[in-house]
């Protein structure tokens, strides 16, 4: 099922969605390429070499006004493939998958990048290992949005192109299936551990899933992957990119820890 208008949750249910900043950007785009061959994984390619771009230039230093702009587009882009293939009315799990994909790709290369940097500036090796923690950090915080999202857009009769619990079955009938089986498999291998300890959580801490309300989808929606991009940027344009290694370990994660928290409080009342 798809809204038909290239957004994910229908217009009676949205909520303000501060990582979703690119989206009016994204809507323009769409409406300029709606009448061309431009395909969505075109535009999932496009957003990947403006990560890894960023990436490079974050690396070394240089160009840290670029970087942050990039990192920007990366993220109008990435609102814009969906968008894209929803406006058409043609979903794709295919797409949905190359979308996770390409995000995994360039988070791991933009916090190596930002873990080299560290390194190269103070010649401390426990750069690389504060990198690391940062990206699985990042990487469970946005899985923790996405997880609440895609439950919200079921609720409410959104897109329904993600599950909670991914399988090939899902795929729509203009999807090569070989290609969905394969391409699920690489995102049940990067993904499926980070999906499976995200539901666990929440299972804890409302061991009754209650209805998600917009006002706790604003607040989640902090953890999303486009405002960790633009926290980097802003952070690259003031010169300090490196720092936000230390924002996703400490504050991004007691954030989070919050989020729960409060999923567990309100489950008790």
């Amino acid at each position: 099922m798809t809204t038909g208008t290239g957004e994910k949750v229908p217009r009676g249910h949205a909520f303000l969605d501060l990582s979703d900043y690119a989206r009016p950007f994204a809507r323009w785009l769409v409406q300029r390429l709606l009448p061309t061959r431009v395909t969505p994984p075109q535009v999932t390619l496009a957003f990947t070499v403006a990560g890894l771009a960023a990436a490079v230039l974050l690396a070394a230093q240089r160009g840290l006004w670029l970087a942050a702009g990039l990192l920007v587009l990366k993220s109008a882009l990435d609102a814009a493939d969906g968008a894209l293939a929803r406006a058409r009315q043609h979903p794709s799990r295919v797409g949905r998958f190359l979308d996770s994909l390409a995000d995994f790709v360039v988070n791991v290369v933009l916090y190596a990048a930002l873990g080299y940097a560290g390194w190269r500036d103070t010649g401390q090796a426990g750069y690389w290992a504060l990198a690391a923690a940062a990206c699985v950090s990042a990487l469970l915080q946005v899985s923790l949005f996405n997880h609440y999202y895609v439950r919200y857009r079921a609720q409410t009769g959104g897109d329904q192109t993600s599950h909670v619990q991914e399988s090939a079955s899902a795929a729509f009938p203009w999807d090569d299936p070989r290609q969905v089986s394969l391409l699920l498999r690489l995102y049940q291998w990067v993904y499926g551990w980070q999906d499976a300890l995200v539901a666990a959580l929440d299972h804890v801490a409302n061991p009754r899933p209650a209805p998600l309300r917009p006002a706790f989808m604003t607040a989640t929606s902090v953890l999303g992957l486009g405002t960790q991009l633009l926290v980097i940027a802003i952070l690259a344009a003031l010169g300090r990119p490196v720092a936000a290694l230390w924002v996703f370990v400490v504050f991004f994660n007691l954030y989070a820890f919050g989020l729960i928290l409060v999923r567990a409080l309100a489950a008790r009342r």
